[in-house]
């Protein structure tokens, strides 16, 4: 992997850690001032959210098979700059 795509890897999980802490502030501004609609979106988005971004499948039931651990894990796993061209 080339420093250019290192670089561009941990921006990407940057963004990822930054989404999840937005959501837990989001969490708990909904529980603490509007109930009702907290245990609304704790019920749908606010799990299928975590889990595609963590893979936290032990507290939540998978929402889907692939999320943005699995994203970060292929192009840990495969040397991404070969084979690509860039072009202008």
């Amino acid at each position: 992997m080339t420093e250019e795509q290192k670089a561009a890897l941990e921006k990407l999980l940057g963004h990822r850690d930054t989404i999840q802490e937005s959501l837990m502030s989001i969490e708990t501004i909904l529980r603490e001032f509007f109930p009702k609609e907290h245990i609304l979106a704790y019920s749908h988005w606010i799990p299928q959210i975590s889990t595609a971004l963590n893979g936290n499948h032990d507290k939540w039931l998978s929402r889907g098979i692939y999320g943005m651990n699995n994203t970060v894990d292929t192009i840990r796993e495969q040397d991404v700059g070969a084979g690509i061209k860039k072009f202008i």
